[in-house]
């Protein structure tokens, strides 16, 4: 520090209206380039931790696929041991109650036409294969039937149960900047 006549005089100076707005104006938009990037972060982050498990269960997804297959197909010729005629009642029962089941879900869905066209066309099945089909294609039909039946009504079940969320951290931390924002440039009373 300089003393001149008496009085302290700093050696720099105090910076201007320019210089302090120019320096709020670099911290904003470091700010806001650091606000947009934490979704990214927190994005990629979520999926790292998450790649090497998606790996073990894509390999489990796999072999669990080919374990059904020959289940099925084990299942199938179990199921052809059954006599002719009672396949085809089992058959012909497990389309019916099919459509009926399918009529009820187009009617909740407002989409009767084609839950009842469907429902037709299941019920086909089981009549032309009560009359017509061997043992064999029977007891597949029945079994493809069956998983069919299983299978809708598991995929169903977890898309009502399935949520989707985004990346919950940035959402919070947005509305917190949002609210801080407001307070100190409202004022304290701004809600």
């Amino acid at each position: 520090m300089r003393v001149v006549s008496g009085t302290v005089a700093p050696v720099y100076e105090r910076p201007g209206y320019r210089t302090l707005l120019g320096r709020i104006r670099e911290n904003v938009r470091t700010y806001i380039r650091k606000q947009l990037e934490l979704p990214r972060q927190e994005i990629a982050e979520i999926l790292a931790a998450n790649k090497r498990a998606a790996m073990w269960l894509g390999i489990a997804a796999g072999l669990a696929f080919m374990t059904l297959i020959t289940l099925v197909v084990l299942l199938i010729a179990l199921v052809a041991l059954i006599p002719r005629d009672w396949l085809g009642v089992l058959v012909l029962a497990l389309s019916v109650g099919t459509a009926f089941a399918l009529f009820v879900l187009g009617v909740r869905a407002k989409a009767i036409v084609p839950a009842f066209i469907g429902g037709i066309v299941l019920i086909a099945i089981g009549v032309a294969a009560f009359l017509w089909l061997p043992e064999l294609v029977l007891a597949a039909l029945l079994l493809t039937i069956a998983l069919a039946v299983g299978t809708g009504a598991m995929g169903y079940g977890g898309y009502r149960r399935l949520e989707l969320h985004g990346p919950t951290r940035t959402i919070k931390s947005m509305k917190e900047t949002v609210q801080w924002a407001k307070q100190r440039l409202l004022g304290r009373s701004a809600s």
